[in-house]
């Protein structure tokens, strides 16, 4: 109960860290989040072919279209951390954007342009601003669900930061 509480306040503050605009809002990192979770839950994993039924006199077949899919999927369906990171990043990929693309950004020399040195400006701070918010002492059951060692610390931050740029 204390995960789920402190992933609805996250999820609440999220909401209200992005911007009134067009695009770039709340309801579109929803649509964003629906969408990619829908992705996921469609994604056939090795577990759900039965190798047994489907192989030939060979002894492939099916267990080798298993082995294959897992490699083409980089094994989604069997990593809940990749999951979550991949329905996280969706959530967050827009927070606080401005509402322009990153060159008009650049060309006004807006602050945070300058502080991203103009790099993947707007998508910099949005990652930036998320994980600072998880990183709060007021998440930290949320963050011990998601990862329990430093490695899962890194992978997760990694795989945030990948799937949003």
């Amino acid at each position: 109960p204390e995960v789920e509480s402190e992933l609805h306040d996250y999820v609440t503050t999220i909401a209200m860290m992005y911007r009134e605009n067009p695009f770039h809002s709340f309801e579109h990192a929803s649509h964003v989040t629906m969408s990619v979770t829908k992705l996921l839950s469609r994604i056939v994993g090795p577990s759900d072919i039965n190798v047994n039924a489907n192989d030939n006199e060979n002894g492939t077949g099916a267990s080798t279209f298993a082995s294959t899919l897992h490699d083409h999927t980089y094994g989604i369906t069997s990593d809940p951390l990749t999951q979550f990171a991949c329905i996280f990043s969706a959530l967050i990929h827009d927070v606080d954007h401005v509402g322009v693309p990153n060159t008009q950004l650049i060309k006004e020399n807006a602050s945070i342009a300058v502080l991203y040195k103009g790099k993947s400006v707007a998508e910099q701070n949005s990652v930036d601003i998320a994980w600072s918010l998880l990183m709060d002492e007021r998440f930290e059951n949320l963050q011990r669900t998601i990862y329990e060692s430093d490695a899962e610390f890194k992978r997760f931050r990694e795989l945030v930061v990948n799937s949003v740029m």
